[in-house]
């Protein structure tokens, strides 16, 4: 199929239709970590938060409509007992002997029990695979499991399971969880990889924005000038795990010790970075810290290219398509151009030598990256076969 860009008045008419959708044919559950109301993600937004866009989409383009869960569920202090010893029972080889890791498998399983006695179709869309009691619930119930990955949550080896424990049991624990889902799609092909080393056959689903944000990244790329010679670059920093905070600290080391920073600047913005804001306490850096969305996008219009930089890391960097989409040159190590090493416009370094090279070279014009419409398609489809 081959991709159409939509008019202003066709994206409009996307737009006003999603605005108000009528209830689809098919109505199925979508767990999701990342719901439009998480205001902590704003201005920028969350790799989360546009992954659901993207699947909400997909699934709306194909007759079906995802179901939210309902997050709150109340249980009496005797239902919380009994659901914990049966947990106990049952999953004492999977979950952590804790009083926390045992409360949160008790309310896990009454939690995902509780709402698939609502009226949707048996299927449901999982973006962690990360609790086998949730696992176990889906399939008491009946209902297959689509697994669309945002990442190998388990991998985060710093970031211990609440209920199963720390690595490598969360691991194990989460590919046991993937051979038993129906179907399993991946962010990158890296991670794809090392399912089909584990015997694990995914599908893979690659991030791309939904039309409404692909539309004005576009207009955003109108406004820029193909030419632009700035001496200025992007630092989009979020404030996240330990490992993302080292990889700021290597960044600017090489940064500093390689370019003279009265040439280049470096814009640095984030949300919620004021709280690490010395990292980029050096001439040649402009820390912004929370900015606007108005703010944010003035940034991008006059810098060159956004610097992305990590030695590590889960799933798919979503900044990397994103600011191809507004023109903006990507530059980045290995670890964080992964999955996107092969569109145009992302320059991979190696070393500082490299990064001062790149710099410090024109850095041209990068063309959109186009939507992968036949890859998001067999994603509905297979999901379709299990309706």
């Amino acid at each position: 199929m081959l991709y159409h860009q939509p008019t202003v008045s066709e994206h409009y008419e996307t737009v006003a239709r999603s605005a108000v959708t009528p209830e689809l044919p098919v109505r199925l559950l979508r767990d999701t970590c990342a719901v439009e109301e998480s205001t902590g993600w704003a201005p920028y937004g969350a790799g989360a938060v546009w992954r659901r866009r993207q699947v909400d989409e997909i699934l709306r383009r194909h007759g079906m409509q995802a179901i939210d869960m309902e997050r709150h569920l109340e249980m009496s202090l005797p239902r919380k007992l009994q659901v914990a010893t049966n947990v106990m029972l049952r999953f004492g080889r999977c979950v952590s002997w804790s009083r926390i890791s045992l409360a949160s498998a008790a309310y896990s399983y009454a939690f995902y029990r509780h709402n698939l006695r609502r009226p949707v179709s048996r299927t449901i869309v999982l973006e962690w695979a990360t609790n086998p009691v949730a696992f176990a619930a889906l399939k008491d119930a009946g209902f297959k499991i689509v697994v669309c990955l945002m990442a190998i949550g388990s991998l985060w080896r710093e970031r211990p399971n609440p209920i199963t424990g720390a690595y490598p049991k969360m691991f194990l624990t989460e590919v046991e969880n993937l051979r038993a889902a129906d179907v399993v799609f991946c962010i990158s092909r890296e991670e794809q990889w090392l399912l089909a080393n584990l015997g694990i056959a995914a599908g893979y689903l690659p991030y791309f924005p939904d039309s409404e944000r692909e539309y004005e990244l576009l207009q955003e790329r109108e406004q820029r000038s193909p030419g632009l010679r700035s001496n200025e670059f992007l630092i989009c920093a979020t404030r996240g795990n330990t490992d993302t905070i080292k990889s700021f600290h290597e960044q600017v080391e090489w940064i500093r010790a390689l370019l003279s920073t009265e040439d280049v600047i470096f814009h640095v913005t984030g949300n919620g970075t004021e709280e690490i804001r010395d990292i980029w306490n050096s001439p040649g850096f402009i820390f912004h810290g929370t900015c606007t969305p108005d703010r944010f996008v003035e940034l991008k219009r006059r810098c060159r290219a956004i610097c992305i930089h990590s030695q590590k890391g889960l799933g798919a960097v979503t900044r990397v398509p994103d600011m191809l989409l507004a023109g903006l040159p990507v530059l980045a190590t290995p670890a964080a151009a992964r999955s996107f090493l092969d569109l145009s416009g992302v320059h991979v370094y190696n070393s500082p030598a490299e990064l001062r090279e790149l710099i410090a070279s024109p850095l041209e014009f990068p063309p959109a990256p186009k939507r992968p419409e036949r890859l998001e398609d067999d994603f509905a489809e297979q999901l379709k076969r299990l309706l």
